[in-house]
């Protein structure tokens, strides 16, 4: 009986771990994306950044690239709708190596190398928006010179 067990607890995990990989995102290239998804349907700029749109299977995804790579991921469903909790576990855990990301507030997760929110913005359509720990570092990097220049010799 044992092995029979053992044998259903392994192929469940692999089949777990392989939906959870056909999710992964944040550090994904463009070909990546793209073959992950399709065809960019949407290349634009949104309050300042650089964004590519996608669609899939009734989601919308919106991408952020840094250096080359995802580092700020956004699902939402075509209709507008809120995304079930199924949804949101599932896309969580696809930026977080597979594993569950820890609620710290309602619509607030934390993970290893991400976090996310959950908001309706803009026209009322909710948003599940995963970004990179380093997304926002990257912008106050680029400034630091600046600044510094600007305190010169005080």
């Amino acid at each position: 009986m044992a092995p029979k067990v053992t044998n259903l607890f392994v192929s469940s995990a692999l089949l777990l771990g392989l939906s959870v990989t056909s999710f992964a995102r944040i550090g994904e290239t463009m070909d990546e994306a793209v073959k992950r998804y399709g065809e960019v349907v949407h290349h634009g700029i949104t309050y300042g950044e650089e964004l590519y749109s996608f669609k899939k299977n009734g989601f919308n995804i919106l991408a952020h690239f840094h250096e080359g790579k995802i580092d700020r991921i956004m699902y939402s469903s075509e209709s507008g709708r809120k995304l079930t909790d199924e949804e949101i576990d599932t896309f969580l855990k696809a930026n977080n190596y597979g594993r569950p990301m820890n609620e710290d507030l309602p619509y607030i997760w934390v993970g290893k190398d991400a976090a996310a929110t959950y908001s309706k913005w803009p026209r009322d359509t909710w948003h599940l928006d995963i970004k990179a720990r380093t997304f926002g570092r990257k912008r106050i990097v680029a400034k630091k010179p600046t600044e510094k220049a600007k305190l010169e010799g005080f």
